[in-house]
């Protein structure tokens, strides 16, 4: 229970990425999101997060939101992680870890 604890500490990281280039909206890529998490909630707690996998990019539009995964204690969590800021290129989102392990 200690571990679910301090990465709920965790809620209210912000992160900054940069965005793909291609056609019409920009996405943040996959595997940035899920380093980016990853080294942001291993710096808020002070220890090495669990991995944190996302089923794809994540949609640079204000409010979009890219349902995650982390595993705590062999129980999957969720991680939500949220578009708060689109300026050019740059995307900042926060991400959240859930309270209780998925159902």
């Amino acid at each position: 229970m200690i571990k679910i604890t301090v990465f709920q500490s965790a809620i209210a990281l912000a992160i900054s990425a940069s965005l793909l280039a291609g056609c019409g909206e920009g996405e943040v890529a996959k595997a940035d999101i899920e380093q980016q998490a990853m080294k942001q909630l291993s710096a808020s707690v002070g220890k090495e997060s669990p991995p944190i996998t996302c089923p794809g990019g994540l949609k640079a539009k204000v409010g979009t939101k890219l349902v995650c995964s982390m595993p705590i204690d062999g129980k999957q969590y969720d991680v939500t992680v949220t578009v708060n800021e689109v300026d050019g290129t740059n995307v900042k989102y926060g991400v959240e870890v859930a309270d209780k392990p998925r159902g």
